[in-house]
């Protein structure tokens, strides 16, 4: 991401465990992250009449049909193209009034709350002329939580943030609600339409969709469809989807992500898979690994190769049939911009908060990490304990460890 940010790219990111906070600090990008007192909140049916076309379409009807069945559930034929025709007379009608309301429907304009009104309106209308059983009751009912006044009154109804698709490097943080069954696949799809527009509005750059372990909320059979069109959409709006997963198990008892993202990834990166190694003919086979490949790859940080060499650790990234093992030697600074480690990222960030910007503190923890002497860990212990009173006097006289042979 890094390289790509220096590549003059846009990129996206959902994440659940704040992977990325130093990163997108240090970039001065975007990080949005999910709180009930500040929920991620987004109108994905404001449009233009311009901007409607079937892509459009068929996202929404991909959402309701998320909204009233959840990510594991699945709507029938009749249930999806009622939901299709709602979507199709709803914009018919908002802009024969040229974008005026409807007689009876909330005021606001396009939105959740006027979409709703309209289904309960149009769905009994539709019943009647093609003498078809569809459950409106239950369907009002379960998106009645997502209408003014409900549960998720908010999520579907605020306008985004219109600085998002300008921002050329935007963190969504969604470890909040990931154990939330109603939330978490809503936010995320949300997020991707987001892209979406955004890649189509900056047409200056290349644009990359990073989707961490959130891509689970959204790999089911309901989604299949709109996983496939996201991927042939984003590769004609000069852009790239990217997905990460620390198990593979994930992706091999995952039939819509086999079909869905598998078959469109032109290019797969392995850390090392030793854990793997006693069964891997199914992984093998999944990724059309050759019996070559699979012995370069259980070479990944195995090899006597460390003699005069920084740490660094290796990666095996296969583009076509034919892959290499890489070794990945990154900077300090670079290090603990990466980390994941709570305590390595605290430290770091207490030097951020005393020198006012990422970069300063970065470049202060660095020199007097090297002026004390210490091991990083010992050094990171000890910028972790000193007191908030001790931020307030030079850092670099704060701590200090033996004399530089």
């Amino acid at each position: 991401m890094e390289q790509y940010m220096l590549s003059n790219m846009d990129v996206v990111i959902v994440d659940t465990g704040h992977s990325y906070s130093g990163l997108c600090q240090y970039f001065g990008g975007k990080y949005i992250t999910y709180t009930e007192e500040c929920p991620i909140t987004m109108n994905p049916f404001t449009i233009t009449e311009g901007e409607y076309n079937i892509e459009k379409k068929d996202f929404l009807v991909t959402l309701i049909a998320l909204l009233w069945r959840g990510a594991a559930g699945t709507v029938s034929q009749i249930e999806n193209d009622v939901i299709a025709l709602v979507i199709s007379a709803y914009y018919a009608h908002h802009f024969a009034l040229d974008g005026s309301a409807a007689v009876g429907l909330d005021q606001a304009g396009l939105g959740f709350n006027s979409f709703y009104e309209f289904a309960l309106l149009k769905i009994p209308e539709i019943k009647r002329s093609e003498q078809i059983s569809f459950d409106l009751e239950e369907f009002r009912f379960v998106l009645k939580k997502f209408y003014k006044g409900g549960q998720y009154d908010t999520i579907l109804n605020q306008q985004v943030d219109q600085s998002l698709f300008t921002a050329p490097f935007i963190v969504f943080e969604i470890d909040n609600i990931k154990e939330s069954k109603v939330l978490f696949p809503i936010v995320t799809l949300i997020i991707m339409d987001v892209f979406l527009q955004k890649m189509r509005l900056r047409e200056d750059r290349r644009k990359a969709l990073i989707i961490e372990e959130a891509w689970k909320a959204i790999a089911s059979p309901l989604m299949a469809g709109y996983l496939v069109f996201m991927y042939k959409t984003v590769r004609k709006f000069y852009g790239e989807a990217i997905v990460v997963t620390q198990e593979l198990a994930d992706i091999l008892g995952n039939e819509t992500v086999k079909d869905s993202i598998l078959s469109n990834s032109d290019t797969i990166i392995l850390l090392d898979q030793r854990k793997f190694k006693d069964n891997y003919d199914q992984i093998a086979a999944l990724l059309s690994l050759s019996e070559t490949e699979r012995r370069k790859i259980f070479t990944i940080n195995q090899l006597d190769n460390k003699a005069g060499r920084g740490k660094f650790k290796e990666v095996y990234i296969k583009r076509g049939a034919i892959g290499e093992v890489y070794g990945v030697e990154v900077s300090l600074a670079q290090y603990l911009t990466y980390t994941t480690e709570k305590p390595e990222k605290n430290a770091v960030e207490r030097y951020v908060r005393h020198y006012g910007a990422y970069p300063a503190g970065l470049d202060a923890f660095v020199a007097d990490f090297h002026s004390s002497g210490l091991p990083l860990g010992q050094f990171v212990s000890q910028v972790n304990r000193r007191s908030s009173l001790e931020l307030n006097s030079p850092v670099s006289t704060q701590i200090s460890g033996p004399a530089s042979p």
